[in-house]
């Protein structure tokens, strides 16, 4: 039986209302995603979490335990590493299990993302530090990329706004 959103549990909440199961899963599935399948050796865990906003894609079926995708909300002027986002929220660590792609997963969570910006940031753009690849589904967000493409742990990357 395969996964779909009627599975799944949407959840926004701040780093410390999470359960350790949670996070243990948050984490596990980011370190399969990013470091493990992209083969990226990075420091996945950066200490932004604890001061951003989560979104939360819980397996039902689990009681809530599971992390099936899920994404951050990075306030402006919170992130040493990206200058470049300015005084614009932005959305990132955007992850989905690898069981639940190609199921539209991926894209409620941009779009449940997004409105979660645009509820806790009236009027203000969207940052977004994307992978190359995926310009064309960020595009069909409304995201506009700026800039050059650019490394960044040996990924190509390009900065993108959704304007307000």
């Amino acid at each position: 039986m395969s996964d779909t959103s009627s599975d799944l549990a949407w959840v926004v909440c701040q780093f410390d209302a999470m359960t350790a199961h949670q996070v243990h899963s948050l984490l596990r599935l980011r370190q399969q995603i990013f470091i493990i399948e992209q083969q990226c050796i990075f420091p996945e865990i950066d200490g932004l979490d604890p001061v951003c906003t989560h979104l939360l894609a819980l397996d039902a079926k689990s009681n809530g335990k599971d992390v099936l995708a899920a994404a951050r909300i990075v306030a402006p002027g919170i992130d040493p590493d990206h200058t470049e986002q300015g005084d614009r929220p932005a959305i990132g660590r955007v992850v989905t299990s690898e069981r639940l792609r190609g199921q539209g997963v991926g894209r409620e969570l941009m779009e449940r993302a997004i409105a979660l910006c645009d509820q806790q940031f009236v009027s203000k753009p969207i940052y977004l530090n994307a992978q190359l690849y995926l310009r064309e589904f960020y595009q069909s967000l409304g995201f506009i990329q700026f800039g050059d493409e650019y490394i960044e742990d040996d990924i190509p990357h390009i900065c993108m706004e959704r304007p307000a």
